[in-house]
Protein backbone atom coordinates (compact mmCIF):
# COMPACT_ATOMS: atom_id res chain seq x y z
CA UNK A 1 0.00 0.00 0.00
CA UNK A 2 2.61 2.15 0.76
CA UNK A 3 4.87 1.78 -2.51
CA UNK A 4 1.18 2.51 -4.35
CA UNK A 5 0.75 5.65 -2.45
CA UNK A 6 4.35 6.92 -3.05
CA UNK A 7 3.73 6.27 -6.67
CA UNK A 8 0.34 7.67 -7.59
CA UNK A 9 1.40 10.53 -4.89
CA UNK A 10 5.09 11.89 -6.86
CA UNK A 11 2.89 11.04 -10.56
CA UNK A 12 0.38 14.00 -9.43
CA UNK A 13 2.87 15.79 -8.03
CA UNK A 14 5.39 15.39 -11.01
CA UNK A 15 2.35 15.98 -13.14
CA UNK A 16 1.23 19.36 -11.48
CA UNK A 17 4.87 20.62 -11.93
CA UNK A 18 4.63 20.22 -15.29
CA UNK A 19 1.48 21.62 -15.58
CA UNK A 20 3.15 24.47 -13.22
CA UNK A 21 6.03 25.01 -15.53
CA UNK A 22 3.19 25.28 -18.91
CA UNK A 23 1.70 27.82 -16.63
CA UNK A 24 4.44 29.97 -15.64
CA UNK A 25 6.50 29.56 -19.49
CA UNK A 26 3.01 30.83 -20.94
CA UNK A 27 2.06 33.73 -18.23
CA UNK A 28 5.14 34.66 -16.17
CA UNK A 29 3.32 36.76 -13.58
CA UNK A 30 0.99 33.98 -13.14
CA UNK A 31 0.78 33.34 -9.23
CA UNK A 32 -1.17 30.23 -9.45
CA UNK A 33 1.39 28.99 -11.68
CA UNK A 34 4.06 29.08 -9.02
CA UNK A 35 1.75 27.95 -6.26
CA UNK A 36 0.94 24.61 -7.71
CA UNK A 37 4.69 24.63 -8.42
CA UNK A 38 5.38 25.27 -5.03
CA UNK A 39 2.57 22.37 -4.02
CA UNK A 40 4.22 20.41 -6.30
CA UNK A 41 7.59 20.47 -4.79
CA UNK A 42 5.48 19.69 -1.30
CA UNK A 43 3.90 16.81 -2.11
CA UNK A 44 7.20 15.36 -3.56
CA UNK A 45 8.99 16.16 -0.64
CA UNK A 46 5.88 14.42 1.12
CA UNK A 47 6.19 11.23 -0.69
CA UNK A 48 10.15 11.66 0.83
CA UNK A 49 9.40 12.08 3.90
CA UNK A 50 7.69 8.88 3.92
CA UNK A 51 10.11 7.21 2.37
CA UNK A 52 12.78 8.32 5.22
CA UNK A 53 10.11 7.26 7.88
CA UNK A 54 9.47 10.78 8.91
CA UNK A 55 6.21 11.95 10.75
CA UNK A 56 5.70 14.42 8.88
CA UNK A 57 4.82 13.27 5.83
CA UNK A 58 0.73 13.83 6.67
CA UNK A 59 0.56 17.64 7.12
CA UNK A 60 3.05 18.16 4.27
CA UNK A 61 0.81 16.08 1.59
CA UNK A 62 -1.67 18.14 2.84
CA UNK A 63 -0.21 21.27 2.76
CA UNK A 64 1.17 20.27 -1.31
CA UNK A 65 -2.16 19.10 -1.70
CA UNK A 66 -3.96 21.88 -0.80
CA UNK A 67 -1.91 24.26 -2.84
CA UNK A 68 -2.24 22.19 -5.93
CA UNK A 69 -6.11 22.46 -5.44
CA UNK A 70 -6.35 26.06 -4.87
CA UNK A 71 -3.98 26.93 -7.53
CA UNK A 72 -6.15 25.33 -10.19
CA UNK A 73 -8.57 26.66 -9.15
CA UNK A 74 -7.34 30.26 -9.70
CA UNK A 75 -6.00 29.64 -12.44
CA UNK A 76 -9.70 28.43 -13.97
CA UNK A 77 -11.23 31.36 -12.05
CA UNK A 78 -8.75 33.45 -13.64
CA UNK A 79 -9.25 32.31 -17.28
CA UNK A 80 -12.89 31.84 -16.72
CA UNK A 81 -12.71 28.52 -17.60
CA UNK A 82 -13.71 26.82 -14.23
CA UNK A 83 -14.72 23.84 -15.05
CA UNK A 84 -16.44 21.95 -12.07
CA UNK A 85 -15.61 18.02 -12.86
CA UNK A 86 -11.89 18.18 -13.25
CA UNK A 87 -11.75 20.48 -9.90
CA UNK A 88 -13.63 17.69 -8.47
CA UNK A 89 -11.40 14.61 -9.75
CA UNK A 90 -8.40 17.02 -8.43
CA UNK A 91 -10.06 17.55 -4.82
CA UNK A 92 -11.23 13.82 -4.66
CA UNK A 93 -7.60 12.54 -5.13
CA UNK A 94 -5.91 14.97 -2.94
CA UNK A 95 -8.32 13.81 -0.17
CA UNK A 96 -8.01 10.18 -0.95
CA UNK A 97 -3.68 10.97 -0.93
CA UNK A 98 -4.05 12.59 2.60
CA UNK A 99 -5.91 10.26 3.94
CA UNK A 100 -3.84 7.36 2.43
CA UNK A 101 -0.61 9.30 4.40
CA UNK A 102 -2.86 9.53 7.29
CA UNK A 103 -3.50 5.27 7.71
CA UNK A 104 0.20 4.68 7.04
Amino acid sequence: MQIVLCIVSALFGGLSLIAAGSQIKSDKKSSAGWIMAAGSAVLIAAVICNIAGLKLDVAVAVLGCAAICAAAIMNGVKGKQLHIQHHIIRIALSVVLAVGFALL
